[in-house]
């Protein structure tokens, strides 16, 4: 079959990315074609894709200057005639939805002509979406096509959370969103219990519209990739036990409250910690490490292409977010065999973590709590066979199945 993935961007290369990136892969290697739908072209990931897979088409959405609907008037013209041939779900009081569906249209100018001109013509038997921009695009896209393409959107966080601690117009008008269009999509995928509950409670859709699908993390090579060399000094052997996090500098991750943990576990004995991960938060959480008298035990290295080398030399890695949709890089340091320590967010690493079984749970946002979970973990750390066990229930092939069985429908 012909599948369509779409994502707006794969630069970071993490989390959402990489499981579309993942599932792309996934679904050619079952000798489907696969066009990956992106709007951009330079990623070095797209790059990976182009060269290792025959069966996937890489289409810029972008650069496709000539489609119908292509500018912000003509879309928003387009969109208005939509609405007086009768888009009534968009003009409901309750969802208000016009206003940012308009404001969409006009800021991003997406790519809906080009979209819908693919459905047409490459007439895929589905197009599965990624993340809050390019299910909107995909579902409005649905408006404007009357073709057979199945039309499935992955939510990827637990979005009342995230709108409700958001300070973006655009996530906050997600939920209201998601009550105007998902109706239109044929199906659901979440990548957990709790991002699909939160689904069904903000929109309404009856269960069997909603599908979970856990993420695509381990997969053969993390064993290769885990063993290769790393530069870091702090990593070689005889140093001192290294904490690990990752993930974008932004308020979701909560990366004070690790520093703050750390500061007390660094109080009580040696360690290092290292936080992968870039992001607008990078100089204010630089200025707290020092101002916590733990600077010379920090160390930000940015992004890095291969986290498995340094998860499997850390002693423990904490997840300190405040919510998730299904945390990768906690399944990623337990596929490289790391002890692990997770906040109890909205939503996830229960779920992963099987209440506590397999790493500590701790309260979002509880330093001392956190610290008291990290020293226990490097003095009585499980087995690395028995966190890496675990991790294989979350494999790439499990998804990539679960995702084919919603997009061959």
């Amino acid at each position: 079959m012909r599948f369509g993935v779409y994502i707006r961007s794969v630069e970071s290369a993490r989390g959402a990315e990489r499981v579309a990136i993942n599932v792309a892969r996934g679904l050619a290697e079952r000798s489907h074609q696969v066009d990956f739908l992106t709007e951009e072209s330079g990623a070095w990931l797209i790059d990976d894709l182009r060269a290792r897979h025959s069966n996937i088409r890489i289409i810029n959405l972008r650069e496709d200057t000539g489609h119908a609907f292509g500018g912000r008037l003509s879309q928003l013209a387009a969109f208005a005639m939509h609405l007086l041939s009768g888009g009534r779900a968009l003009l409901s009081a309750r969802d208000a939805c016009v206003g940012p569906v308009a404001r969409l249209l006009w800021r991003d100018s997406p790519p809906i002509g080009a979209l819908r001109r693919y459905l047409c013509e490459a007439k895929p038997h589905a197009v599965l979406s990624f993340l809050n921009y390019p299910n909107v695009v995909l579902l409005l896209t649905g408006r404007l096509y009357r073709g057979d393409a199945r039309l499935v959107v992955s939510v990827r966080n637990h979005i009342s959370v995230a709108a409700a601690n958001s300070g973006s117009k655009w996530m906050q008008s997600v939920p209201r969103l998601m009550r105007a269009l998902f109706r239109g999509a044929d199906a659901v995928v979440a990548p957990s219990r709790g991002v699909a509950d939160d689904v069904a409670g903000i929109t309404g859709l009856p269960p069997g519209r909603l599908t979970v699908v856990y993420n695509p993390v381990f997969r053969p090579e993390l064993a290769t990739l885990a063993a290769e060399p790393v530069a870091h000094p702090w990593l070689g052997e005889g140093n001192e036990p290294v904490v690990m996090g990752s993930g974008k500098f932004k308020p979701q991750k909560d990366f004070p409250t690790l520093l703050r943990a750390f500061a007390q576990v660094r109080a009580q004995r040696p360690a290092r910690l290292i936080i992968l991960g870039s992001g607008r938060d990078g100089p204010s959480l630089q200025a707290l490490a020092e101002s916590l008298g733990i600077g010379g035990d920090v160390d930000f290295p940015g992004h890095v292409e291969n986290p498995f080398a340094y998860y499997s030399r850390a002693a423990v890695f904490v997840l300190s977010s405040m919510w998730e949709g299904l945390p990768n890089a906690l399944i990623e340091a337990m596929a490289c065999g790391c002890p692990v320590v997770s906040t109890d967010c909205p939503s996830g690493p229960r779920e992963i973590l099987e209440d506590g079984r397999f790493g500590a749970l701790v309260p979002v946002g509880a330093a001392e709590d956190m610290a008291t979970a990290i020293l226990a973990m490097l003095g009585d750390p499980p087995t690395r066979a028995r966190q890496i066990e675990r991790a294989r229930e979350f494999s790439l092939d499990a998804a990539v199945r679960g995702f084919e069985a919603v997009l061959a429908r």
